[in-house]
């Protein structure tokens, strides 16, 4: 067999591959609003979870998280950012490895994009409005682990691994949390999340196991981060098919 048809068949596959949810706990269709965590507020570095994926699939497709924004074009440091009803600001997801007990292994795969966010409107029902953002992680060219552990981190005035030194919407720009279990996949506790505060009064412990580091804290029943992962089959698994496929022309071709 001709390995150049093969490969390119295998790309074809790839490309045509549907991407599957392997873990999620962000409804269907979004309500207005979730109960969230400010990052600004909460001197927040990064916040996320320790998951565990269902589903087949494992190629690193796309993660999408739920936000809460607070943030009004009204608000006096917001005037001459972004357009009348959105601003960009960048997120960053980190993919880690589940390591011994309830630590955070070593970092796998990080993604940093820009985003169009919406700016809450002046007569709303709620303090912040719920939208979601999905990241692209097929550059990361990795298959997700059955277990991770993820973050999401991002700058705001005087927070974040390069805090912005200035005041903006990013204050007000929080990850919403939800108090469902996932539809797919599984929260590996329930009581716990993954944090990194520079203020210690807000661990469970006090900031006992450390302050301003990522690692576990408890106390969280009925409040979740809200998070999708989409994976793809592994290239064997493409490689395969377009074998398959390449297998079936040469039998239509004969016939």
């Amino acid at each position: 067999m001709n390995k150049l048809m093969i490969a390119g068949l295998a790309v074809l596959v790839a490309s045509a591959a549907q991407a599957e949810t392997v873990f999620t706990n962000i409804p269907g269709s979004l309500a207005g609003n979730y109960p969230s965590l400010g990052y600004q507020a909460t001197s927040t570095q990064e916040f996320g979870n320790k998951i565990s994926l269902g589903g087949t699939d494992r190629l690193a497709s796309s993660a999408t998280v739920t936000l809460s924004s607070w943030a009004k074009k009204s608000d006096p440091e917001n005037s001459n950012i972004g357009t009348a009803t959105h601003f960009d600001h960048s997120l960053t997801m980190n993919i880690y490895s589940a390591g011994a007990g309830n630590t955070v292994g070593g970092l796998l795969g990080t993604v940093t994009q820009t985003f169009s966010i919406q700016y809450r409107p002046e007569v709303y029902g709620f303090n912040g409005i719920a939208q979601n953002v999905t990241f692209d992680l097929s550059g990361l060219g990795f298959n997700l682990p059955e277990t991770f552990i993820y973050g999401i981190a991002y700058n705001t005035q005087s927070h974040g691994y390069n805090p912005l030194g200035t005041a903006g919407p990013w204050n007000s720009l929080n990850y919403a949390l939800i108090d469902t279990s996932p539809t797919i996949g599984t929260d590996v506790d329930a009581d716990d999340v993954f944090w990194n505060t520079s203020f210690g009064g807000f661990y469970t412990d006090g900031g006992a196991g450390g302050v301003g580091t990522f690692r576990q804290d408890t106390n969280w029943a009925g409040f979740t981060p809200m998070v999708q992962f989409e994976a793809v089959p592994e290239p064997a698994t493409m490689t395969i098919l377009a074998l398959g496929a390449l297998v079936a022309l040469k039998k239509r071709k004969s016939n």
